[in-house]
């Protein structure tokens, strides 16, 4: 005996909501470690840019080494170098500029190019 409620629609809706929701989480899964390392690297800057003078041997140089290494344990080589920083010491404070470019695949397919800019400005105590 058939229901008079039931005519078997809908099914075709879910399906395709389902895939969506799927290919959005993919798109996160692929996306989210780059800025994950981005805003965890931000904060590693911010915190050399507070640096005291006293404790780094070559100025603004030392500074670079600082940074450099910091990129090196993260493995970030392939998408900061030396040029991404701009460095700038006064006898007060210390601004640290950084910014690179990372190409992300979102979906297979479907690259992305991530730009990330941050401006680190910390007093010199």
């Amino acid at each position: 005996m058939r229901r008079k409620g039931e005519k078997g629609e809908g099914k075709m809706g879910g399906l395709i909501f389902l895939v969506l929701v799927a290919a959005l989480a993919l798109a996160a899964w692929n996306v989210a470690p780059a800025y994950i390392q981005y805003y965890d690297f931000k904060d590693k800057v911010n915190e050399i840019c507070r640096t005291p003078k006293y404790k780094v041997k070559n100025g603004d140089e030392g500074i670079m080494e600082l940074l450099m290494k910091e990129v090196a344990e993260r493995r970030m080589t392939e998408w900061v170098g030396p040029e991404s920083f701009t460095i700038s010491t006064t006898d007060t404070s210390r601004q640290i500029r950084l910014y690179y470019e990372r190409e992300v695949e979102v979906l297979p397919g479907w690259k992305k190019t991530l730009k990330f800019e941050t401006l680190a400005d910390q007093p010199l105590i």
